[in-house]
C-alpha cells in the first residue's frame, strides 16, 4: 500500500471514531436528560396561593409514560400520556387535556424542575417549580382517583337508552323512597333550573324521596333528578362541572351518559343506596 493510502486510511479511520465518539456522547446525553427527568415530581406552591390544598404531581417513567395528578381538597384527578425530551423542551401528550401536545421549556437544578410557559430561551421567569419527591404528600388520594379513572374508561363504553322517567321506576322498584315525579319538557326552564344554559340537556326529570322532609309551597319536590344525555362525552362535561360545585350542587354519581344528582337534604347512607341501584341499572 502506496504511503498517500495509508495516510488516507488514517484519516477516514481516525473521522470515522470521531462521528462514533459523537454519537455516543449524544445518546449518553439524550439518557442523562431522560434520566434526570424520570421519578415523581411535585408541585411546590407559590408564596400567598389562594388554595392551599392544591394537589399537583407528574411522574415521568423511564418507558416514556407520563401520568399528571390534579386536584384540591382531596378530590384528585388523573390524566394520562406520553412523553419525551427534546433539547430541553418537554413534550407532553396527554389524554385528558384539550392541547394534543404541549412543549414546555425546562431547566432541572439542584432537584428542582422549572417550567416555563414559553417555548424560546428569551424568558427568565419560571411559570411553576416542581420538587423531586419520594413519595408524594397526597398518596393517600391516588389509589382512588385511579378506580375512578378505571370507572370513568368503563363509563365511556356505556350508552343508555332510557329515559329519566324509566330510570327513577327503576330506581323505585330496587327499593328507593320515590314519590313525586316531575318531567322537564322546557328545554329553556331546564336548562336554567339546572344552572348551565351552555350544555343542551338531552331529557331531565326530578323525584322527590319520601324519607325527606318536604317544606310546604316548594316549587318542586326534594330529592334528587336523572339526567339523559346524546352521549358520554357531553355527560362527562356536565359531571365535572358539577363536581366543582358540590356544596351547592349536592351529589352527582356518573353511569355512562347518565347523571344522578341527589340534594344535600338527603343522607349519605341513603346516597350510597341510589348509587348502588344506579349502577345496577345503567351498565
Amino acid at each position: 500500500m502506496s504511503e498517500r493510502k495509508k495516510k488516507q486510511s488514517r484519516k477516514n479511520t481516525k473521522w470515522m471514531m470521531t462521528l462514533l465518539f459523537l454519537v455516543c456522547a449524544l445518546l449518553v446525553l439524550s439518557s442523562c436528560a431522560k434520566d434526570t427527568l424520570t421519578g415523581n415530581w411535585e408541585l411546590v406552591p407559590r408564596e400567598g396561593a389562594l388554595n392551599d390544598t392544591a394537589m399537583t404531581g407528574y411522574v415521568f417513567n423511564e418507558n416514556g409514560i407520563v401520568s399528571f395528578y390534579n386536584g384540591y381538597d382531596g378530590k384528585l384527578t388523573i390524566s394520562e400520556g406520553e412523553w419525551h425530551n427534546d433539547k430541553n423542551t418537554l413534550v407532553l401528550r396527554l389524554d385528558d387535556i384539550d392541547t394534543p401536545e404541549r412543549r414546555i421549556r425546562f431547566k432541572i437544578e439542584e432537584q428542582t424542575l422549572y417550567l416555563f410557559s414559553d417555548s424560546g430561551e428569551g424568558k427568565t421567569a419560571y411559570d411553576s417549580q416542581y420538587k423531586k419527591v419520594e413519595r408524594f404528600s397526597f398518596e393517600d388520594f391516588i389509589l382512588a382517583a385511579k378506580s375512578q379513572k378505571e370507572k370513568e374508561k368503563q363509563d365511556a363504553q356505556i350508552f343508555c337508552t332510557l329515559s329519566p322517567q324509566e330510570i327513577i321506576e327503576q330506581l323505585k322498584e330496587a327499593g328507593q323512597p320515590i314519590g313525586e315525579v316531575v318531567v322537564y319538557t322546557d328545554p329553556v326552564y331546564a336548562s336554567g333550573l339546572l344552572k348551565q344554559p351552555n350544555l343542551q340537556l338531552a331529557q331531565a326529570a326530578r323525584f322527590e324521596d319520601t324519607s325527606i322532609v318536604q317544606a310546604e309551597n316548594q316549587s318542586e319536590p326534594l330529592g334528587g333528578s336523572v339526567e339523559v344525555y346524546q352521549d358520554y362525552t357531553v355527560a362527562k362535561q356536565r359531571f365535572d362541572y358539577l363536581s366543582v360545585f358540590s356544596d351547592v350542587a349536592g351529589s352527582t354519581y356518573q353511569a355512562g351518559n347518565v347523571l344522578l344528582r341527589l340534594d344535600n337534604a338527603m343522607q349519605p347512607e341513603s346516597r350510597k343506596h341510589y348509587e348502588t341501584a344506579l349502577s345496577g341499572i345503567v351498565k
